[in-house]
Order: C-alpha cells, then sequence, then structure tokens
C-alpha cells in the first residue's frame, strides 16, 4: 500500500476517541499492577502507531517528533523485546521526547505517560495529516 499524505477528521476522532475509551476503561477498574499497566500500555501504544501505519514518512520528519516516538517504541516493543532503540535517520534526544526514554531503557508506559504521548502523538498526526476541509 501506497503511503497516504492525509487522514480525514472522522479518522484523526476515531483515534482519539479510542483512546480515551481505553484511559476511562483504566481508570474506572482502579487497577494496581504495574506490570500489567505497562503491558496494556506499550500494547496500546503499538496500536496507536498501527492506526496511521500507512503514513508517508518523509512527511513526519526525523526530529524526534511525537510521531517519531510512537513508531520507536512501537518498533522496540514489537522487534528489540521491549527496549528502546533507534533505527534509522531519527534524530533522538531523549530529554525532548514526551516519555523520555533513552536507547537501551526498558520500554515502560503508563497509564499517565501513554495519556500524553498519544495526546502528542494526535496532535501532530492532525497537524501533519489532516485532510483539508472544503
Amino acid at each position: 500500500m501506497p503511503g497516504r499524505n492525509t487522514y480525514t477528521s472522522d479518522e484523526i476522532e476515531s483515534c482519539r476517541d479510542n483512546c480515551d475509551s481505553l484511559l476511562a476503561a483504566w481508570a474506572t477498574n482502579d487497577i494496581e499492577d504495574s506490570t500489567l499497566e505497562s503491558l496494556v500500555f506499550g500494547q496500546a501504544v503499538v496500536v496507536l502507531h498501527t492506526w496511521f501505519g500507512h503514513r508517508e514518512l518523509a512527511l513526519e520528519g526525523d526530529d524526534g517528533n511525537p510521531m517519531n516516538e510512537v513508531r520507536v517504541i512501537a518498533d522496540s516493543i514489537v522487534d528489540n523485546d521491549a527496549v528502546l532503540r533507534v533505527a534509522g535517520p531519527i534524530t533522538w534526544v531523549a530529554e525532548r521526547t514526551v516519555l523520555r526514554l533513552a536507547v537501551g531503557d526498558d520500554v515502560e508506559v503508563t497509564a499517565n505517560g501513554f495519556e500524553r504521548l498519544a495526546a502528542a502523538y494526535i496532535a501532530a498526526i492532525e497537524s501533519t495529516y489532516a485532510e483539508s476541509e472544503g
């Protein structure tokens, strides 16, 4: 499938709504298990990446922005046993990322971290890939 240059506002809003639903369900259940939390929200990052996985990467840039961060985290979970690695030309400065993960860190995502990362990611997708209105 060729890369996509745009997403509709409905597609973007649907992703946002799904993230909100997951976070609301997590908060409602009052779970105190950090291992489960990290597994759930790590997998949520993989799904978040997949939601817009066909995006044209040239538009994304390589400056360590939230779109890069989600892609790097998802790839690290799936292909590197949840140890952060940065493949390709991305300029990664941990202090400038949402979750502040450094190369070689174990990828552990909390509900709060996912909420912040998802908000930054969706905002970046929206500003970069949103279809023009009318």
